[in-house]
């Protein structure tokens, strides 16, 4: 590996994988979404920013990563929040996290989050950013009164 190639890797970071093993369903996957703060719509990464895919899938088992450069998302996705959902699953338990980053000049910021709150609608994400309290569902994103 040549060193530009080295320096290219560095920063950029993984936004989606898609990681299976086993027969019984084990997969590790990441999945990267960017909320709009304006329109509060939620979206992929890979339809907002130049990514890079690599497939190193075998006969059995799928292995795919996406790649964004550092730099990308923080020029055009400024002032967004990136929400970040890693799902992994072994034969006997699965986990799913969720994590969400305020985009800034300087980088991502780690915002503060009440997770697995349920209401009537069901489970539901409370997130902290810039004074406002967003609820974030799966399928939806709202303003807290």
């Amino acid at each position: 590996m040549s060193k530009q190639e080295s320096e290219q890797e560095q920063e950029e970071i993984l936004v989606w994988q898609k990681d299976t093993w086993g027969n019984y369903g084990q997969h590790s996957n990441k999945y990267t979404f960017v909320i709009d703060l304006t329109t509060l719509e939620t979206k992929a990464i890979y339809e907002l920013v130049t990514v890079r895919h690599v497939n190193q899938d075998s006969r059995k088992n799928l292995h795919r990563y996406t790649y964004a450069k550092l730099s990308d998302i923080t020029s055009k996705l400024q002032g967004k929040v990136l929400k970040q959902v890693n799902d992994y699953a072994s034969s006997s338990r699965k986990t799913v996290n969720v994590k969400y980053y305020l985009v800034t000049q300087q980088g991502l910021k780690e915002l503060e989050t009440e997770k697995g709150l349920r209401d009537s609608e069901g489970f539901y994400d409370k997130v902290k950013v810039n004074g406002k309290t967003l609820i974030v569902r799966k399928d939806k994103v709202e303003i807290s009164a």
